[in-house]
């Protein structure tokens, strides 16, 4: 994108916001000029092809009643100082109405509306701010749409729409419905288009920018969209209006849904920062939640009156606002963890009260017929003993989401013992506890090192804070043995002991770059170490124990290659040679002498004990190997096994220089694993791949036989593969082919410490 280009996308928003605010004060000030009634529709539009009800109370010599059904309008050109006959329907019997218009008186207005007006100015200086201070933020952008269509269809609202401009239509009317919809539709369209890109990583971006082009223009589409299906569906002008308004509710609760939806995925996986804006909106809308519910709906239940003074209810929403201006500005000005934590536990428990309490009234009510007083008491008295049990679960079910199981120690310990006695493998044990203890305490990052050789006593070596992943130099005295995820920010070192002695070392990463472990994390990061320093000892036993078998078997066919060599290059020849010469000596002698017969027992001894030579040479190892090396060896014996079956054995080279151990494993299991399939698959062609790199030696057969049979066990050929494979460190294993046949693919390591 070029700088003119990345100029223009920058000055888009403020370009439409600008448009947006004009818009609003165009509205409000053709409501507050122009003629009214002293009546307001309202938002939701009561009404239906019969007529507008009028919802607010009008004021005073109006002539109008809150409820009443107006059916017409005499003159279609009202003035200011007209009087204007207005046919209606009150308490069910038609009668005419003389109005006279004037202009609306702005004080009531802003009695009812300023908490509102409070809110959307705030929100819109905050926009404003960001925007000038972070324009490189993606995010302030649709920030700065969101306030500036909140502020403008806010202004229009709070000016009302009279009955009269609803039946005679004309600016007021048009101008209404351009902000309270288009506008607001708008508004939300910004709002979806705010939630992604307040993630720079959201995973719905990676497809390009047409998913933030979808996600503003989507509410403003499926508006227009209904608003044309709902033209030929209602019965005049103001139930169309109200099929408009009503599918606007439903926009706003979708729209909605997807912020909240996109907002889930972007903490989910998104980088720290973006966790920490996202922890310090929930905690801005969860604070706005609590005000409005303790200070206006919850009293307005109650006792009838709300806490609040009229028109204060828009002020509940600043929390948010400050909230978006922290997320956006900077993070961690206070504790955020614990006001979301707290912010979450008294949301939910109180949720929880007012429905339990609205509940047990209306039970009480209407099945035991009580009176409203004494049902209010009981309910009362139930909440306030339900208060403490309640608190203290939505307390801990919060604490698990937000720290997994810091709190709950013995917990953390049975879920690492429960996985650790799930997990079938040595070689599972440590990627197990690693995931085990990112979960249990909602870390991005765990990792264990294990102490080279057999420990060490040193605290210093398995201490400290500073400690990098991936640093690592030579003689620092730990190898990675296992990690879960990505570090983040500080990494805290835990030692593993096991007996006294330092095995191993716990690496767990803080859960953000602003949120480093509490001293509650470590402290149950301290009682895990007790139980893994066990786990970790046995991975240790378990791997020298490998490590010693190979290093075993390699020097056994080391000293088996050698005996060969020596038995067959040295001791059998100078057997043969002595028994040729016997032979020639005998030649020599008289027929029947004494000597003669000593000789000719000397020749054949010679040749009974070279066959005893060779039979032992050919017992230690495949002498095919010596002379044709591991590929020409197996197509040796694949040129005798093969028969109808066409055996192809091929190898990027064949000049490696093996280990005598595993040139014999993988000599045997090619062996093997070919006869398998000339015996038992019926495949017309078998393939034998040998592929070596610096760390190994890979051995891959593969037929287009008829497969594994899942019935029957695994007989002895199958079983000698893996434990050839296992002896040198390596592991083998048998598989059905992607298709059709068998694979049985074995890797072999060539530095026999490795193994």
């Amino acid at each position: 994108m070029t700088t003119t280009t990345q100029h223009r996308a920058r000055r888009a928003p403020a370009l439409l916001a600008l448009a947006l605010v004009v818009l609003g004060v165009l509205g409000a000030a053709a409501r507050l000029d122009g003629p009214g009634d002293g009546s307001d529709v309202g938002p939701v539009w009561p009404g239906d092809g019969r007529g507008i009800v009028v919802a607010s109370a009008p004021g005073p010599g109006s002539g109008l009643r809150a409820g009443d059904r107006v059916t017409g309008v005499d003159g279609r050109r009202a003035a200011v100082g007209t009087v204007v006959t207005f046919s209606l329907v009150r308490d069910g019997a038609p009668i005419a109405v003389p109005v006279r218009l004037a202009r609306p008186a702005v004080a009531p207005l802003l009695r009812l509306g300023w908490g509102d007006l409070v809110f959307v100015v705030a929100l819109a200086g905050l926009a404003v701010a960001l925007y000038l201070r972070r324009p490189e933020q993606p995010s302030t952008g649709p920030l700065l749409v969101f306030a500036a269509a909140l502020l403008g269809s806010t202004l229009t609202t709070v000016a009302g729409l009279p009955v009269i401009a609803v039946v005679t239509g004309g600016p007021q009317l048009w101008l209404y419905e351009l902000n309270t919809v288009v506008a607001y539709s708008v508004a939300w369209g910004a709002m979806l288009a705010f939630a992604l890109t307040l993630a720079p990583d959201h995973p719905w971006l990676r497809r390009g920018r047409v998913v933030l082009a979808v996600a503003y223009a989507a509410p403003l589409a499926a508006m227009l969209l209904w608003a044309g299906v709902a033209a030929p569906l209602s019965a005049g002008r103001a139930d169309w209006l109200r099929l408009v308004a009503t599918g606007q509710t439903a926009v706003v609760a979708v729209s909605l849904l997807a912020g909240l939806a996109a907002g889930a995925v972007a903490y989910r996986a998104g980088s720290a920062p973006t966790r920490a804006r996202l922890r310090w909106l929930v905690a801005g809308g969860l604070a706005t939640v609590v005000l409005g519910i303790a200070g206006w709906h919850l009293p307005v239940l109650i006792g009838g009156r709300p806490l609040l003074p009229a028109g204060a209810l828009g002020l509940s929403a600043l929390p948010f606002v400050a909230g978006v201006g922290v997320a956006l500005r900077r993070h961690r000005l206070f504790d955020i963890e614990r006001l979301a934590n707290r912010s979450l536990v008294y949301a939910a428990t109180v949720t929880v009260l007012v429905a339990g309490y609205a509940v047990t009234v209306a039970i009480l009510v209407s099945a035991l017929r009580l009176s409203d007083r004494v049902a209010a008491a009981l309910a009362a008295a139930g909440a306030a003993l339900a208060l403490a049990p309640l608190r203290h679960l939505a307390q801990s079910t919060v604490n698990r989401v937000m720290y997994g199981d810091r709190h709950d120690p013995a917990g953390a310990l049975d879920r690492l013992g429960a996985r650790l006695r799930s997990v079938l493998l040595p070689d599972d044990v440590l990627p197990a506890i690693v995931a085990t203890v990112a979960r249990s305490l909602r870390v991005p990052y765990a990792a264990i090192e294990l102490a080279a050789g057999d420990g060490f006593q040193s605290d210093a070596l398995a201490a400290g804070d500073g400690f990098q992943p991936g640093a690592l130099a030579a003689g620092d005295g730990f190898l990675p043995a296992a990690q879960h995820g990505t570090p983040v920010g500080a990494v805290h070192t835990e030692p593993l002991r096991y007996q006294g002695t330092v095995v191993g070392r716990l690496l767990v990463s803080a859960r953000g770059t602003d949120d480093p472990l509490d001293p509650v994390d470590l402290e149950l990061l301290a009682v895990l170490a007790g139980q893994i320093g066990t786990a970790v000892q046995a991975v240790r036993l378990h791997e020298d124990l490998t490590r010693s078998r190979a290093q075993v078997v390699a020097s056994r066919e080391d000293e088996r290659r050698r005996l060969r060599r020596d038995l067959h290059d040295g001791l059998g020849p100078a057997l043969a040679a002595i028994g040729l010469k016997a032979e020639l000596a005998a030649r020599g002698l008289a027929g029947e002498s004494a000597a003669r017969e000593l000789v000719e027992q000397i020749s054949r001894e010679s040749a009974l004990a070279v066959a005893d030579v060779r039979r032992l040479v050919e017992a230690l190892r495949p002498p095919a190997l010596d002379e044709l090396g591991l590929v020409g060896a197996v197509r040796s014996r694949a040129a005798t096994l093969g028969g109808a079956m066409a055996i192809d054995v091929s190898a990027a080279s064949d000049g490696w220089q093996l280990p005598a151990a595993v040139e014999t494993a993988a000599y045997r299991i090619a062996v093997e694993a070919v006869t398998n399939a000339v015996r038992h698959s019926g495949a017309r062609t078998c393939r034998v791949v040998f592929a070596h790199d610096p760390r190994g030696l890979e051995v891959t057969v593969t037929d287009d036989g008829a497969g594994l049979d899942a019935s029957r066990p695994a007989g002895v050929g199958l079983r000698s593969m893996r434990e050839r494979a296992a002896e040198v460190g390596g592991e083998c294993s048998v598989q059905a082919g992607p298709r059709a046949g068998t694979v049985v693919r074995a890797w072999l390591p060539t530095a026999m410490e490795a193994a």
